[in-house]
C-alpha cells in the first residue's frame, strides 16, 4: 500500500459566467496551472479522472469523452466520477485507490461545473425519489432551513452565529484572486439581506459559480521526487440511506464516522489542537457550525460559541476557510476538490497572501446531499 501525496494544484479564476472558454476549455485552465505547479507534463500522468456534478448542471452527457482531446489524455484510462456537491473529493479517493492499488503512479484529477450553461435548479427538482424523497418536495433550501431552525431550538445556534461565517468567509475570499466574490460584508448586511426561506438569507448563501479544479496525486516514489508534496494521511467518504428513519436532525452521521476513520489513521486524538489549519464545504452558513462539531473541533452544541470566539479566523488558532470557501466561488462540481487542493496548498507553503503561518496539518471536508453524504481528508507535509 503506497503513501499518496498531492504534487500539484491548479483552479481557474471562478465568475458568474466564464464565456471567454468553453467547459473542456475550463477544465484545460485547471489542468494546465496543475501540471505547472507540480512541474509535470501530461506524459507523466498515468491515468485521468473527471469529476463533474450531475449532467444536467451543465448541460453535457458524458463529458469525460469531450475532455480527452483537451486534457491530451488520448490513449490514457479516463473516467468520470459523479457525487453530488461531494464529486471532487469522491474523484480523488477514486485516485488514491488507483495508486493504491498499483494501477497508476501519477493521476489527474479534474473536477469543474460551468452552471451558467446548464439547468441548475431542473436538476436539483429532479434528484431525489419523487415517491420516497418526499422531503425534498420543500426543496434544498427549504430542508436546510428546517435543519438549521432544529439547531436554533436546541444548541442556540442564532441567526449572528451564522452570519459571522459569512463574515469571516467573505472577508477573506478578499485575498483569494481566484474567488468569484470579493467583497466584505457585516453582520448587519447580512441580517438585513432579502430572506430566501428563514433563517436562511440571501448573504447566507455561496453563489453559483463557473470554474474548474484540478490536482495531481502521486505514489510514494513519485511524490518524493517532486517538490513539497502534501501528503495524504487519511480520507474517507461515508453516506447514510436517502431516507434513513432515524435520521438526525442536529449532525450528520456520515460526516462523523468518516472523521472518525481519518482521525485514527492519521493518528489525531485533538483535532482543535493537532489541526493548523481547515477547510469546509459550507452551502449554507448554517452548516460550517454543524461541521465545527461534526469534526470535533468543538464540543456539540459549541459552534456558535467557537465562531464567535474567533478561532476560526484567519488569525485564530483553528482557521477555517482562509480560502473563503463557498462563499468566495461555488462551481459545484469542483467545490469539494478545491477545498483539497487549497488544504494542500497550505501544507505546501503555497497558499499565498492567506498563507497560514507553519501550517503542517490540514483538515478538509466536503460532501453532497443535505447530509447523507460527507467526506474528510487529513494532508500533513509529512508522511507521518
Amino acid at each position: 500500500m503506497s503513501n499518496v501525496a498531492v504534487v500539484g494544484a491548479g483552479q481557474t479564476h471562478h465568475a458568474r459566467r466564464r464565456t471567454d472558454v468553453s467547459q473542456v476549455g475550463l477544465a484545460r485552465e485547471a489542468a494546465v496551472r496543475a501540471l505547472q505547479d507540480a512541474e509535470l507534463t501530461m506524459d507523466d500522468i498515468d491515468s485521468v479522472i473527471v469529476a463533474t456534478g450531475p449532467v444536467l448542471f451543465a448541460a453535457v452527457n458524458q463529458p469525460e469523452k469531450w475532455l480527452v482531446d483537451a486534457l491530451g489524455a488520448r490513449l490514457k484510462p479516463v473516467v468520470r466520477v459523479t457525487s453530488g456537491g461531494g464529486t471532487g473529493l469522491a474523484g480523488a479517493l477514486a485516485a488514491v485507490n488507483q495508486i493504491k492499488g498499483g494501477f497508476a503512479e501519477r493521476v489527474l484529477v479534474v473536477a469543474y461545473d460551468k452552471l451558467s450553461e446548464g439547468a441548475l435548479q431542473y436538476s436539483i427538482s429532479t434528484l431525489y425519489d419523487p415517491f420516497w424523497g418526499r422531503e425534498f418536495a420543500v426543496g434544498i433550501m427549504g430542508f436546510s432551513a428546517a435543519y438549521w431552525k432544529a439547531r436554533m431550538d436546541l444548541l442556540g445556534h442564532t441567526e449572528e452565529a451564522a452570519a459571522l461565517v459569512s463574515v469571516k468567509n467573505h472577508r477573506n475570499a478578499l485575498l483569494n484572486p481566484y474567488a468569484h466574490v470579493r467583497k466584505e460584508v457585516t453582520v448587519e448586511d447580512v441580517l438585513a439581506s432579502r430572506p430566501l426561506c428563514w433563517p436562511i438569507k440571501l448573504l447566507d448563501v455561496p453563489p453559483i459559480s463557473d470554474g474548474a479544479c484540478a490536482v495531481i496525486l502521486a505514489g510514494e516514489d513519485a511524490a518524493k521526487r517532486s517538490a513539497d508534496p502534501a501528503w495524504i494521511r487519511g480520507m474517507a467518504y461515508y453516506s447514510e440511506g436517502e431516507n434513513a428513519a432515524d435520521r438526525s436532525m442536529i449532525q450528520s452521521e456520515p460526516l462523523r464516522i468518516a472523521a472518525e476513520k481519518v482521525y485514527r489513521e492519521a493518528g489525531i486524538s485533538n483535532p482543535r489542537r493537532q489541526v493548523d489549519v481547515v477547510e469546509v464545504q459550507e452551502p449554507y452558513t448554517c452548516f460550517e457550525l454543524s461541521y465545527y462539531e461534526g469534526l470535533g473541533l468543538c464540543p456539540p452544541g459549541g459552534a456558535a460559541q467557537l465562531i464567535e470566539s474567533g478561532a476560526t479566523q484567519i488569525d485564530g488558532d483553528i482557521p477555517v476557510n482562509p480560502s473563503g470557501g463557498c462563499m468566495g466561488a461555488n462551481p459545484i462540481g469542483a467545490t469539494a476538490l478545491i477545498r483539497l487542493a487549497e488544504i494542500a496548498q497550505q501544507v505546501r507553503g503555497r497558499a499565498g497572501a492567506y498563507q497560514i503561518p507553519d501550517a503542517k496539518v490540514g483538515l478538509m471536508q466536503a460532501g453532497g446531499g443535505w447530509a447523507n453524504l460527507r467526506g474528510v481528508a487529513v494532508v500533513s507535509s509529512t508522511k507521518n
